[in-house]
C-alpha cells in the first residue's frame, strides 16, 4: 500500500507540476514577440547588440542566426547597419533574449522599427505602453487600427496582440502606427 501511495504521490506531484508550470507560462510568455530594426552596435565577445538607434538592447548569445547565403551563420555574419528581425522575449530589465535572428529583412523607410507582441502596462493617461519589454510613447498616435476601422488609443488595454511601427526620437520609442492583430479580434467584445 505504501508503494501505491508513494507512486500516486509522485504521479500527483508530477501532474501538479505540469499544471503549476502551465499556470506560470502565460505570464512569462506575455513578453514574447518579434522586433525589426537596424543594428547600431555589436559586441561579439558578449553576444550583445543594439537596434533602433541604440534604444533596444539584445542578448543574442544563444540565438539561432539565419543570414541569407550563409551556411551555419553566427553573430559575426551580421554587420552594423543591417536590418534584422529578432524573435524572442524580454527580461524585466527590457533586454531582449533573442531566440532567433534573421538577416536581412525589409522595413518601411518611414519607421525605425516594428514590434509585434502583446501590450503590457497600458497607461492611457500618460499615453504609454510596454511591448516586448520596451516602453513606447503613444502620445502622437492618432488612433489604433483594428479590422479596417480605427479606435482611439484611450480604448487600449493590456494583453492585446498588436504590431507597432515606431521611430526613435529624443531617446524614446515613439508609436506612429498601431494595428491590433487578428488574434485579438474580441478586443471590443
Amino acid at each position: 500500500m505504501f508503494a501505491q501511495t508513494r507512486k500516486g504521490f509522485v504521479s500527483g506531484a508530477f501532474i501538479m507540476g505540469i499544471f503549476t508550470a502551465w499556470a506560470i507560462l502565460p505570464a512569462a510568455a506575455s513578453a514574447k514577440g518579434k522586433i525589426v530594426g537596424t543594428v547600431n552596435s555589436m559586441d561579439e565577445s558578449t553576444g550583445s547588440l543594439t537596434i533602433i538607434d541604440g534604444l533596444v538592447r539584445v542578448d543574442a548569445g544563444t540565438a539561432k542566426i539565419k543570414v541569407n547565403g550563409v551556411d551555419n551563420a553566427n553573430l559575426s555574419d551580421i554587420q552594423e547597419g543591417d536590418i534584422i528581425k529578432i524573435k524572442g522575449s524580454a527580461e524585466d530589465s527590457g533586454i531582449i533574449e533573442a531566440m532567433s535572428i534573421k538577416d536581412p529583412v525589409k522595413l518601411n523607410k518611414k519607421y525605425d522599427g516594428k514590434i509585434t507582441g502583446k501590450t503590457e502596462k497600458v497607461n492611457t493617461s500618460k499615453d504609454t505602453f510596454i511591448i516586448m519589454g520596451q516602453t513606447v510613447d503613444a502620445g502622437n498616435l492618432p488612433y489604433v487600427i483594428m479590422g479596417g476601422r480605427t479606435i482611439p488609443y484611450d480604448s487600449m488595454r493590456p494583453g492585446v496582440s498588436v504590431t507597432v511601427d515606431v521611430i526613435a526620437k529624443d531617446g524614446q520609442l515613439i508609436a506612429k502606427k498601431m494595428v491590433i492583430r487578428s488574434e485579438s479580434c474580441n478586443f471590443c467584445h
